[in-house]
């Protein structure tokens, strides 16, 4: 990761020795990020025994597993070239190993070039790639198959065909590394290659929009590979109804993993995963309600999930003060069984202030209520309350 952080300030050195300020094709610097933090409360009993514990933390769900996440986005351009880099800490454990207490872990999203020819019809960026036009989008969903989420740095190229008689289309494919190891005894070919390439379309319209990418996977992986079969990423949103009633979209996302993976890593059969969210939302001048609904299958395990997540929220002063709540049922099933027979059922309510200070800034009080069973065994009931003061700036 050092390696990278330095290949990435030689990158925009570089850029700055050849479009020096005052010249014809005069460097443009943008800078944005994030800091997202808060503090986190939460009580639990869980089969009759209780447990608590707080810390600083912003639980939205896209800060990170720790107290928060930081995040500080790069754009460098000179005429139709630049470099784009984003570095985001969302661990804040200051050691790399037990044998380096004092360094600082940061990690990177992506570090790309990139370059508009022939009149912006065609982008090729290279690098450590991300910010996918096929990418999945939020908000709870967010996936792109040239990053693995995972810390992963995979390097690779991307080409990008946006023609100008077809407004709004992108086309393309990504050249890159592969994802997993390969037997030590195996031959890679240059067809290897391309077999783990990357496939991707979107088109944004008045009308609609819609983005699909698809990974391939090649044959020569380890036996023991950790990411096997090929995947697909989609968003599809409709743009009508706004027209209609202002404020109403509909819109829904999906993963899936595995595809065509039937023995491969573990050997245990068919290996594909898949999730997919539908999101209806309503966001006239005065209140915003919405239902968020989630589907996850995974074939391996022979295991569903299932979630409801409607909301509503009150707006006041312009949109200074939003406070409403959300609600929601959580259910998992084995072997396609009947709602009767779900491992766990959960059922949440989580109301929410939130002061809007700024167009950028922002902080909310966020409280939930959870009650539930864990169909096991042992039967055990859980209830968790929590409290979440989250504090987030966007620039």
């Amino acid at each position: 990761m050092k390696n990278i952080i330095h290949a990435s300030f030689f990158l925009f050195s570089f850029f700055f020795f050849l479009f020096p300020a005052g010249s014809a094709l005069a460097l443009d610097l943008e800078i944005s990020g994030e800091i997202k933090t808060g503090f986190f409360s939460e009580w639990r009993e869980l089969g009759g025994e209780t447990y608590s514990h707080a810390m600083i933390h912003n639980n939205d769900g896209d800060s990170g597993p720790d107290v928060g996440r930081i995040r500080l986005g790069l754009n460098l351009t000179g005429g139709n070239f630049g470099i784009r880099t984003r570095f985001f800490q969302e661990l804040f454990d200051r050691g790399t190993s037990s044998n380096d207490p004092n360094a600082l872990r940061v990690g990177m999203d992506f570090a790309y070039v990139y370059g508009n020819l022939f009149d912006g019809q065609l982008k090729i960026s290279a690098g450590l790639l991300g910010e996918s036009p096929w990418a999945t989008g939020g908000p709870e969903l967010f996936r792109e198959l040239e990053y693995t989420g995972d810390g992963a740095s995979i390097m690779g190229i991307r080409t990008e065909w946006k023609p100008n008689f077809l407004p709004g289309l992108n086309l393309g494919f990504v050249l890159n590394r592969a994802d997993d190891n390969m037997p030590s005894d195996a031959k890679e070919l240059l067809a290897d290659l391309f077999l783990e390439s990357i496939a991707g379309i979107a088109w944004e319209h008045d009308y609609f929009a819609f983005r699909f990418a698809y990974r391939f996977d090649r044959g020569i992986d380890s036996p023991m590979a950790n990411v096997v079969g090929q995947r697909l990423v989609y968003r599809v949103e409709e743009r009508i109804l706004d027209k209609l009633l202002p404020g109403m979209s509909i819109s829904a996302n999906g993963y899936c993993q595995g595809i065509g993976a039937v023995g491969k890593g573990s050997g245990r059969g068919t290996q594909c995963y898949i999730e997919n969210w539908l999101y209806v939302s309503y966001d006239p001048e005065y209140f915003t309600v919405g239902l968020n609904v989630r589907y996850m299958d995974d074939f391996l395990n022979n295991g569903q999930q299932l979630e409801f997540k409607p909301s509503f929220y009150w707006k006041f002063f312009n949109n200074f003060l939003a406070v409403g709540l959300m609600g929601g049922l959580e259910m998992g099933f084995n072997n396609g069984k009947s709602f009767q027979d779900a491992f766990y059922n959960f059922w949440f309510i989580e109301p929410q202030v939130k002061a809007n200070i700024t167009n950028n800034i922002y902080a909310a009080v966020v409280w939930r209520y959870t009650s539930g069973t864990y169909n096991t065994s042992r039967n055990k009931d859980q209830t968790t309350n929590w409290l979440n003061i989250r504090l987030v700036y966007t620039f």
